[in-house]
C-alpha cells in the first residue's frame, strides 16, 4: 500500500518579480520531490482558516508589500502549531513594515546589488539538514539582510566590501514549526541549478518533519 503524500501548499505569484519563468522554475523543481503534492494560491491572503489541518508546509515565493492582519495571523498560528515554511528569495523583501513577519521569518532584507556572480559556500562539514554539498557559484541578485543570531546558518558567501559573511541559506524554530528561508532565485536559472534544487528540497523535507530538535 503506498503512503498518503505530504500536502504543501505553494504561494506564488508575480510577472517580473518573482518573474514568471523563475516561478515556473521553483514549481518543476520541488515537483521532482517523490511523495509529495503541491496545491498553489496567489496571495497569503487566500490562506484558509483550516490550513493547519491539510498542508505540511507552506512554501512562499513572492514580493509583496501588504498583508493582512488576519492573513498574518494564520500564517504565523500554522507555524507556531507546527506548520513548516519554505521562504524563497522575495519573500524576505516582502512585508518590511511588519516585524511579526520578519520575527517568524529570522531576518529582514535591506538591499541588494546588481545581478553578479558569486559563490556559495556550505557553512558545515556536516550539515544535519543539507548533508554535504559542494561549494558552487551562481550568477543572481545577492541580497542583504538584517537577520536574527539566533539562526542557523547552513550556507553564506561573501559580499564585496564587507567582511561579514552574508548568510545564503538559514533554518530557525518557530513555536513547535520549522522556518527554512533560501535567498537565492531571482533567476529562473538559478533555481534549476542542480546544488540550488538540493537545497530547496531538503531544506522542505526538513521544515516538513514533526521534528522540533534544532538543526544543529
Amino acid at each position: 500500500m503506498s503512503s498518503k503524500p505530504t500536502t504543501v501548499l505553494l504561494i506564488s505569484s508575480g510577472w517580473v518579480h518573482p518573474s514568471w519563468l523563475a516561478r515556473l522554475s521553483l514549481a518543476w523543481t520541488l515537483s521532482a520531490l517523490p511523495g509529495y503534492r503541491f496545491h498553489r494560491i496567489a496571495s497569503p491572503e487566500g490562506l484558509p482558516d483550516t490550513v493547519t489541518d491539510h498542508y505540511a508546509a507552506i512554501v512562499l515565493y513572492i514580493h509583496r508589500q501588504q498583508i493582512s492582519a488576519a492573513a498574518l495571523e494564520r500564517l504565523e498560528s500554522f507555524v507556531s502549531q507546527g506548520g513548516g515554511l519554505l521562504a524563497v528569495h522575495s519573500a524576505s523583501a516582502s512585508f518590511k513594515d511588519e516585524k511579526r513577519f520578519a520575527q517568524l521569518l529570522g531576518g529582514r532584507f535591506v538591499g541588494h546589488g546588481p545581478v553578479q556572480n558569486y559563490t556559495v559556500q556550505p557553512a558545515l562539514e556536516q550539515d544535519p539538514v543539507f548533508g554535504q554539498l559542494p561549494v558552487f557559484q551562481v550568477r543572481d541578485e545577492l541580497y542583504r539582510h538584517e537577520w536574527d543570531a539566533g539562526n542557523h546558518i547552513h550556507f553564506f558567501t561573501s559580499a564585496v566590501g564587507s567582511d561579514t559573511p552574508e548568510p545564503v541559506v538559514w533554518t530557525r524554530l518557530y513555536g513547535t514549526g520549522r522556518v527554512c528561508y533560501c535567498s537565492l532565485g531571482h533567476r529562473s536559472a538559478v533555481l534549476r541549478h542542480p546544488t540550488v534544487g538540493s537545497i530547496l528540497t531538503r531544506g522542505l523535507i526538513w521544515v516538513c518533519s514533526p521534528d522540533t530538535r534544532e538543526p544543529g
